[in-house]
């Protein structure tokens, strides 16, 4: 299996961060180091508190296998995310039957939102 593309990623057992596609042209990306999600709406898609920027990852749960923490090709997945810290709701989405998972090289890393640089959000 190429690294660079799952079909099932299991956070606890990787580093770095990955994007996540599926049916709709929303774009879903994961830090796994940092427990971080970046959720880029598609023209189509509602946009939401939190889209745009990095956001604190709270939980990942697969809808057709109901665990937690593994997103997987064919599943559809709630992300809960904390989009203001300072609050005290959490935001949440599920996002359509996943298509694919790949590694975010370096270099593409360029194209995104910068990573919270002082730790606060």
């Amino acid at each position: 299996m190429n690294a660079a593309h799952r079909e099932e990623l299991v956070l606890a057992d990787v580093s770095g961060v990955w994007v996540i596609r599926s049916s709709s042209e929303t774009v879903y990306f994961v830090n796994a180091d940092s427990m971080l999600l970046l959720r880029l709406a598609g023209p189509a898609s509602s946009p939401g508190p939190g889209d745009g920027r990095w956001v604190p990852l709270v939980s990942v749960k697969s809808i057709f296998h109901s665990d937690l923490g593994v997103i997987r090709v064919g599943d559809r997945h709630e992300y809960l995310f904390d989009w203001d810290p300072n609050g005290a709701d959490f935001g949440y989405w599920i996002q359509r039957r996943v298509t694919s998972i790949d590694h975010v090289e370096a270099e593409d890393l360029a194209a995104l939102p910068r990573f919270p640089q002082d730790g606060r959000l």
